[in-house]
C-alpha cells in the first residue's frame, strides 16, 4: 500500500491506546503498509495529506484540524492596549509580552518586557501617554540604553514602530501578535530579544513549527518587509533538520 492511499482509518489502530504517538512507532507501523523506504517522505506525505499532524517534536496525532496560535494576554497588557485604544483610537496598535516565548524555549528567562507597537507617526504620542500612566516606559531604546537600564527591569514597557502590514490578530478585542510575526521579530530584533538567539532561537522555531499551523506565505511576506527573508528561511531549514535528541 502506498502512502498516498493511506487514510485516517488505516492509522486508527496505532492511536487506540494513546492520542499521541512518537516518530519511531508511527514509522514502524506505516512501513508495514508501505513500500516507500524514506521515513522523512512518509511523514511529510501523511502530514501534507492531513492524515496526521505534529503535536510537538517527535510526537504525532491523527489530524483534527489546524492548530492556531493564540498567545496569552493578561490584564496588564489588556489595560495598556485599552488605554492606547481609548486615547488614540485612530492608531493601529499591537501589544504583547515576550513571556509568550517561554512556550517554545529550552531555558526560561526571569525578566520580561511588554511591547507596544504603534504606527510610526504615533510613537511619540503613545510614549508620552504611557509614561504618564505607567513606570518603566521606554521609546525605541538604543543598544546602550537597553543594556544599561531596560534589560534589568521586569515588565518594562517598550514602545516601538509597528511595521505596516504586519500580521497581527484580534483576541478578545486586543490586537496582538501572530506566530508568524513573532518568529520574524525574534530574528529581526536581536537586541530586544537577545535571550532567544543562536541555538535557542532554532529550538523556538522548531517548537513553533511542530505545535502550530504556520502560514508560510504570511511569514515570508512579513520577513521580506523586515529584510530578513533569507534568515527566516535558513532558520526554518535548520529547525527542521536539527536533532535535539527528544
Amino acid at each position: 500500500m502506498q502512502t498516498k492511499q493511506l487514510h485516517i482509518e488505516d492509522l486508527q489502530p496505532l492511536f487506540q491506546k494513546q492520542k499521541e504517538v512518537d516518530r519511531e512507532s508511527i514509522i514502524k507501523f506505516i512501513r508495514k503498509k508501505s513500500t516507500i523506504e524514506s521515513s522523512t517522505y512518509l511523514l511529510a506525505k501523511l502530514i501534507k495529506n492531513k492524515i496526521i499532524q505534529r503535536m510537538g517534536y517527535g510526537k504525532y496525532a491523527l489530524w483534527e484540524g489546524e492548530k492556531l496560535y493564540v498567545p496569552n494576554l493578561d490584564d496588564f497588557e489588556k489595560g495598556i492596549y485599552q488605554l492606547v485604544n481609548r486615547e488614540k483610537p485612530l492608531l493601529e496598535t499591537c501589544v504583547w509580552r515576550d513571556s509568550i516565548i517561554n512556550e517554545f524555549t529550552l531555558h526560561q528567562p526571569g525578566i520580561f518586557f511588554i511591547f507596544v507597537e504603534v504606527e510610526r507617526m504615533g510613537v511619540d504620542a503613545v510614549f508620552d501617554l504611557l509614561r504618564d500612566n505607567y513606570p518603566k516606559v521606554y521609546k525605541q531604546p538604543s543598544a546602550e540604553v537597553f543594556d544599561n537600564y531596560v534589560t534589568y527591569q521586569n515588565n518594562a514597557i517598550i514602545v516601538i514602530p509597528l511595521i505596516s502590514e504586519a500580521p497581527t490578530q484580534n483576541i478578545d478585542g486586543i490586537r496582538t501578535t501572530t506566530i508568524e510575526k513573532l518568529l520574524v521579530d525574534l530574528i529581526r530584533e536581536t537586541k530586544l530579544h537577545e535571550a532567544v538567539q543562536g541555538a535557542e532561537l532554532t529550538y523556538v522555531f522548531r517548537e513553533a513549527i511542530n505545535k502550530y499551523t504556520l502560514n508560510k506565505t504570511k511569514l515570508l511576506r512579513y520577513a521580506s518587509r523586515r529584510g530578513v527573508k533569507n534568515l527566516v528561511e535558513e532558520r526554518i531549514e535548520l529547525a527542521t533538520t536539527t536533532d535535539y535528541g527528544s
